[in-house]
């Protein structure tokens, strides 16, 4: 069965509240300094995954480059400051419509260190998020020799040798592994649609070490489909014609992942808006519509994860 969900920025606390407000056998009683709800009392209305509450590691903390800059007096000013207009493509170091002021080189995370790898178990069961803006553009090669430029159309090289790292730190911490595939111009046919190869590749050299991904976007953040290094005047048509390629491909290679619908960014409350000061943000209303019904919803948490769009 293919299930898909939006990844979202939610905590079992959510849950807790609204278990108290639908059950109707919540013990309360009244005191001085307000009323106290008494959990043991409370009926099951539903349960989340042990794996729930989880924690993200970025693609480009994977692969090293450059990335957000520390939150601070200097990356605040920087925000501050017009959108550019020119270079609106991006380039292997800045997103579609980012000011490259905003980031600075950071290298591949050592994903062995022991005490990483110590205080990520105690967190367990989890899942890990590797994914990001980043993810979209970045080239998976099919030996152990990637190579030193990205080919044509993708601005990142992910190496075996470091997804296998990734492979073994999940292991280790008893997290399982959600990500998204690369979806960049290099990616497409001649008429601009999405092929499998590469998400094949990842999942096959996963599978082959050992590891397995329990969770996987199609695209990163598609409703800031312009940054994440879709082909241009993507628009939501565009993501559901490919979104069913993805689920076809899913159903075959894979059909015990979980299939992730759209992490949302950027929107205003009425649907599209302006999201770092780059218009044309796609509203999720419209991506859920052109992805067509899902089977299955869950929910998966992550600290940094996109705002949820989920039906």
């Amino acid at each position: 069965m293919t299930r898909y969900c939006a990844v979202g920025s939610f905590t079992v606390l959510i849950g807790f509240a609204l278990a108290a407000c639908r059950s109707p056998e919540v013990t309360t009683r009244a005191t001085a300094s307000g009323t106290v709800i008494t959990p043991a009392t409370m009926t099951r209305v539903g349960s989340v995954d042990e794996r729930y509450q989880s924690y993200n590691v970025e693609m480009l903390e994977v692969t090293g480059g450059k990335f957000w800059k520390p939150y601070g007096p200097e990356l605040d000013a920087i925000l501050k400051q017009p959108a550019p207009t020119t270079a609106s493509t991006g380039s292997g170091d800045t997103p579609a419509g980012m000011n490259a002021a905003l980031y600075q080189y950071l290298p591949p995370i050592d994903l062995t260190n022991g005490r990483l790898r110590k205080l990520s178990a105690a967190l367990g069961p989890a899942y890990v998020r590797t994914s990001g803006t980043w993810a979209n553009t970045t080239y998976f090669p099919d030996s152990d020799s990637a190579p030193k430029a990205p080919p044509a159309g993708f601005n990142g090289v992910l190496t075996r040798q470091q997804w296998k790292g990734l492979i073994d730190f999940a292991t280790a911490v008893d997290a399982g592994i959600v990500t998204s595939f690369a979806t960049s111009v290099g990616t497409r046919d001649a008429g601009g649609v999405w092929t499998i190869a590469q998400a094949r590749r990842l999942l096959d050299y996963t599978s082959s070490a050992g590891g397995r991904i329990a969770a996987a976007e199609y695209m990163n953040e598609p409703t800031l489909a312009a940054m994440g290094g879709a082909p241009a005047g993507y628009d939501a048509a565009a993501y559901g014609r490919d979104f069913k390629v993805f689920r076809a491909f899913v159903k075959q290679a894979a059909p015990d992942m979980l299939v992730l619908g759209p992490g949302s960014v950027g929107e205003t409350a009425g649907g599209g808006g302006v999201a770092y000061g780059i218009p044309g943000v796609l509203n999720t209303a419209d991506l859920l519509a052109a992805s067509g019904p899902p089977a299955t919803v869950t929910f998966l948490a992550f600290p940094d994860a996109a705002n949820a769009a989920c039906r």
